[in-house]
């Protein structure tokens, strides 16, 4: 056996909806191939035991380490493309929100995420560690990984409330006992229309104490070229741009609608940051990890990773330029820099043994993130509100300010730190037992620390009263900071004077602490035959959020800083709230033949609520009586997910064919959704509850060993989903009680009211009509590799081809508005994301210890948007990476 060209091996896990590896595709002496001996077993933990993965009654995709080389598969934007019925809006590197079946109400823009999103429903881990984050994936680069298995449907028996839709988790190699051995990884490439790539990583495990101790080492760091080009352009103001009243310009303008530029506005320009490829992307980083062999039964396992990844510029594409002329594929117009550094730190330590029979595991972990983001924000000019900040008209009475527009440029700025401790305990019967348990307790404490600064405020600040100089007392926005009343908030940044350009932050303290206690018991009715599984979770979460949010509105002349006429402590709302109860899991197994089972799983997901940063009154009832008839809420409640799916693992031919699949009903209720509708909901975003989704599917996969030497595989997945449910807004403002004209509105539906524009009528439902499909949830999906492998004059041989395609989505559900025209009132619209097909061939060679390859992704360098927004006021298209050609070189001893 040529034992170390493991680039040979066969594919290690299947691309659709469940898993199975084929045999060791490492070619014999005598230049027959591994792989006709059948499919090979993978053993996962998604039970928390290890187990065939074709005995677990659970859709899992699995990676193994090789299976993830052999794909190219190093960060999420690769993994995504190979897992059906997985979807994600991306922002970006590191700023992907993950969906899974469909179960979506829409994304939100990554800005502010860390202080209003709602948590992700789609669990994270690297190993033990969870690693969520509200609108940023933790991006662990896949270097020396064991495998990855996904997860499907709710898992929060085992995996807790994150697990809501399902679980990635990233399994790393252990440290091996008595096993000297290493490898290095070399690769270069280029990327159409952009820069070179090139990654380096490399692998060492060395035993320090024979059968006792062993450490394993890796560091790795992969650049990725830029494709996106920032284009010379201008920003110019237009008649259109939905702030422009606030110039008033002529005067009087408002009362006819007819508002214009004022003359002389600054046009800017980007002639001074243009460039080519400005979005390359580096990861960076180490993890080192000890075993330590205490006893027999005992051992104990520390590991500590670092990673550093610094993405620069952006990653999407604007159709037009901020004044609307067309643009070619990969351009942008952006007036400022732009970048998103995200580093982390994790400390894992885990102690593994038994006492008598049962098998007992204490895992721990500490996690520290730190998110650095800047963004261009200049074409937020456009947008209903900018002008406030940016312009004036002439003051009444007059004191010599004329209409008057100063530059339009803008960005937003984010500090975000986050904290997660987690312990869990868990005990286990052995595997062999007719009647088999688990159960344990878990403890963890999440803390999100969010410095948000929009600094789209150019009016000159006001430093003194308007007895002072005029040139600093009339015709400006005096600078904000948060209020010290009735006492000071908890701040992130204690200054309490922001700066010039800042006109709204976001200064937010939140998390949770949870207690968790959990236990699944397996009973074999039949012995091997029929199996009947229980399992519950206890949770109790305790979700608290402190800080300041303060905009600029009412600061304009407001005389010596700070303004604080729009601040609001949230340490005064005491906003705290605790969520309780158990979730719970069923399942029976019948394994109708010696391959092959079928299953049926009931099962529970939720994930918990959290709190809008302050609560607000809109829609005046009238007007004559302008009540505002709505208040948002200051905290939105947790949804809840449940799963009811049938499905089947089989094996045929000898093990030599493979296929999978599985049928499923989800219920989604309550589902938490974004509002941010200036023209109808105020110029603040906030989340709440509402709407109920129902999403049925199916998906299946297979592995199939054709002849010696050639596989198939392929998975696909078909989802069907809608809301069923359509809630309206309710009139909960107490104060329509203080009129008897009004009093008969209380707690009904919102029909009518005043818009932003001083017009009464009927008022849309923001929640979306029945019917509407879920965000992010592509009718079809699939995926299919061929890979063939030989022995030629005593060198190893491969060849692969794959495809993947995913249908159309929508980026948001019913509850935010479609886009219309190119002027955005709002940056939540709705788009429709197109169809796509990609593919990727690969074409390599080994003997012995070394190994080289020849690759190509995106072959027909599909230009397609992966996910269409405005959330930064442009329209803008996550594109996928332009075609990559490359060559990688490996070496094992």
């Amino acid at each position: 056996m040529t034992r170390n060209f493991k680039i040979a091996r066969t594919v290690a896990a299947i691309l659709g909806t469940h898993a199975g590896v084929l045999a060791a595709a490492e070619p014999s002496a005598g230049g027959e191939a591994g792989a006709a001996a059948g499919i090979q077993e993978v053993v996962v933990t998604a039970q928390r035991r290890s187990e065939n993965v074709q005995d677990v009654p659970i859709a899992i995709q699995a990676f193994s380490g090789e299976t993830l080389q052999q794909l190219n598969v190093t960060t999420f934007e690769d993994l995504i493309k190979h897992l059906p019925n997985v979807s994600g809006a991306s922002q970006g590197p590191g700023q992907v929100q993950i969906f899974m079946r469909g179960l979506s109400s829409g994304s939100v823009p990554t800005q502010s995420g860390g202080s209003i999103n709602g948590f992700p429903n789609v669990a994270l881990y690297l190993d033990d560690q969870s690693g969520q984050l509200p609108g940023r994936n933790l991006d662990v680069y896949a270097a020396d990984l064991e495998r990855i298995e996904v997860l499907e449907g709710p898992q929060g028996t085992l995996f807790g409330a994150g697990a809501q839709a399902g679980v990635i988790r990233y399994i790393t190699n252990k440290p091996k006992l008595n096993t000297t051995e290493g490898s290095v990884i070399a690769g270069y490439g280029v990327t159409a229309g952009g820069d070179p790539n090139t990654d380096l990583t490399a692998v060492l495990n060395v035993p320090l104490i024979a059968d006792t101790l062993a450490v394993r080492a890796v560091i790795y760091s992969d650049r990725r070229g830029g494709y996106i080009n920032n284009v010379p352009s201008t920003f110019t103001r237009k008649a259109t741009d939905g702030g422009i009243g606030f110039a008033n310009y002529p005067t009087g303008c408002g009362a006819t609608g007819t508002c214009q530029v004022p003359p002389n506005s600054p046009v800017i320009n980007n002639f001074l940051m243009t460039g080519n490829a400005i979005n390359p992307v580096t990861y960076q980083g180490l993890r080192v990890s000890a075993l330590w062999q205490i006893n027999d039964d005992w051992t104990a396992l520390i590991t500590q990773s670092y990673q550093n990844m610094d993405a620069q510029g952006v990653f999407y594409q604007m159709p037009t330029s901020s004044d609307g002329v067309p643009l070619p594929p990969q351009s942008v117009t952006l007036f400022n820099p732009s970048f998103n550094k995200d580093k982390f730190e994790n400390t894992a330590w885990t102690f593994n043994g038994r006492i008598g029979a049962i098998k007992a595991v204490y895992t721990g972990s500490y996690l520290v993130r730190n998110v650095d983001t800047v963004q261009d924000y200049t074409n937020y000019a456009r947008g209903i509100y900018a002008d406030y900040y940016q312009c004036h008209g002439p003051d009444t009475p007059a004191n010599g300010t004329v209409s008057t527009c100063f530059t339009p440029s803008a960005t937003w700025t984010e500090t975000l730190r986050n904290t997660h401790q987690s312990h869990e305990i868990r005990f286990s019967t052995p595997d062999d037992w007719r009647l088999r348990a688990i159960a344990g307790a878990f403890w963890e404490d999440l803390r999100i620390y969010d410095q948000l600064n929009w600094n789209y405020k150019s009016l000159p600040p006001c430093v003194a009263t308007q007895t002072g100089t005029p040139s600093t007392s009339v015709g400006c926005l005096t600078n904000v900071g948060p209020t010290l009343q009735p006492s000071p908030s908890s701040l992130n940044n204690p200054d309490l004077i922001r700066g010039d350009n800042v006109g709204f932050f976001n200064d937010v303290k939140r998390g949770y602490t949870q207690r968790a206690f959990f236990t699944s018991v397996d009973f074999d009715i039949v012995p091997k035959t029929l199996t009947i599984t229980a399992g519950t979770r206890y949770y109790h979460f305790d979700n608290e959020e402190k800080g300041a949010v303060v905009g600029s509105f009412f600061c304009y002349e407001a005389g010596p800083p700070p303004c604080t006429n729009y601040a609001t402590n949230i340490d005064t709302e005491n906003l705290k709230t605790t969520y309780s109860g158990f979730k719970s899991r069923a399942n029976l197994t019948w394994h109708f033949m010696a391959d092959g089972l079928v299953y049926y799983t009931w099962s529970q997901g939720f994930r918990p609520g959290a709190f809008n940063r302050s609560s607000g009154k809109y829609i005046p009832y009238t007007l004559a009586l302008p009540t505002p008839q709505y208040i948002s809420p200051l905290a939105y409640e947790s949804d809840h997910l449940t799963n009811n799916e049938i499905g089947w693992k089989t094996e045929w031919l000898d093990h030599r064919l493979q296929w999978n699949g599985a049928v499923y009903q989800e219920d989604w209720k309550n589902a938490q959704v974004t509002f941010f509708q200036p023209g109808l909901l105020g110029n603040v975003g906030f989340n709440a509850n509402g709407p109920d989704y129902r999403i049925r599917g199916v998906e299946t996969s297979f592995i199939a060993v054709l002849a010696r030497g050639f596989t198939a595989e392929g998975g696909a997945a078909w989802n069907s989903s809608n809301q069923t449910n359509s809630p309206y807004l309710i009139a909960n403002n107490p104060d329509l009680l203080g009129n008897p004209a009004s009093a008969g509105q209380y707690l009904q539906p919102i029909l009518n009211g005043v818009n932003h524009a001083g017009m009464y009528g009927q008022i849309p439902n923001p929640y979306g009509p029945t019917g509407s499909p879920a965000a992010f949830a592509p009718p079809f999906q699939f995926n299919a590799l061929l890979r063939y492998q030989w022995v030629m004059s005593s060198y190893d041989w491969f060849a692969q081809a794959g495809v993947t395609h995913t249908a159309h989505s929508f980026t948001q559900s019913g509850s935010q508005p479609p886009a219309q025209g190119s002027t955005y009132t709002s940056n939540y619209l709705k788009f429709e994301n197109p169809a796509y097909t990609t593919y990727d061939a690969s074409i390599g060679t080994g003997k012995g210890a070394w190994w080289a390859k020849v690759y190509g992704q995106n072959l027909t360098n599909v230009n397609k948007s992966t996910f269409t927004s405005n959330s930064q006021f442009a329209l803008q298209e996550t594109i996928l990476r332009p075609r990559v050609l490359g060559v990688q070189f490996g070496y094992k001893f």
